[in-house]
């Protein structure tokens, strides 16, 4: 057994934990995973939760390098953050306890600050090609795109923890909360950006 299978195997049963604490051997049990095969690979639960984060921020930067392209588009902004939130909800253990894992665990927080790093880099790339192409007003200050860039990744890391709060675990709004991050970009569009803005929705 590879270590993306122990991932693959375990993940399932570490989402039902929601913010409980993980005992490896109830983990291992469920997951019908011997713990001499588990040891060859991960050094405990910290170690296996580290390779699970790492492969969400691999499929987090697969899913942005569509954003960080010469040319771009509103539609294509909509349809990437949908699709961030349905891999996000594939590792909710990991989103709904990012703030305590980042706490705890130095190779998560490494990789987090890394990943934030570079999205703030392409989102602020993003809304510059946008002004470009007559959808995005100039920068009404210095640093404006850089905060709207902080704003969408603040709410995409917590949107989860919200809708668990409110609707519940059985009720996962993908729609609304996908919604609700791409409005973040209405004050900054021109006409011509509204009208992509409401094409996207389907509101025209």
């Amino acid at each position: 057994m590879k270590p993306d299978e122990i991932i693959k195997k375990t993940l399932p049963i570490i989402n039902e934990h929601d913010c409980r604490p993980l005992q490896l051997e109830y983990l291992l049990e469920k997951a019908d995973i011997s713990s001499d095969v588990f040891f060859q690979y991960f050094a405990g639960v910290d170690d296996l939760l580290s390779e699970a984060f790492s492969q969400l921020c691999e499929g987090a930067n697969a899913l942005a390098e569509e954003i960080d392209q010469p040319s771009f588009s509103l539609e294509k902004l909509f349809r990437v953050i949908v699709r961030i939130f349905k891999l996000q909800f594939r590792y909710r253990y990991l989103m709904v306890n990012l703030t305590n894992l980042i706490q705890s665990n130095e190779t998560i927080k490494d990789k987090y600050l890394e990943l934030t790093a570079l999205r703030k880099a392409q989102f602020i790339h993003l809304f510059s090609t946008l002004e470009k192409e007559g959808y995005f007003y100039k920068e009404k200050f210095p640093g404006n795109f850089e905060n709207l860039s902080v704003q969408i990744m603040m709410l995409s890391d917590y949107w989860l923890s919200h809708n668990l709060a409110v609707f519940g675990a059985n009720d996962i709004q993908f729609s609304y909360y996908s919604k609700l991050i791409f409005s973040t970009v209405l004050p900054y569009l021109t006409d011509k950006g509204l009208d992509a803005f409401k094409n996207t929705l389907g509101y025209n």
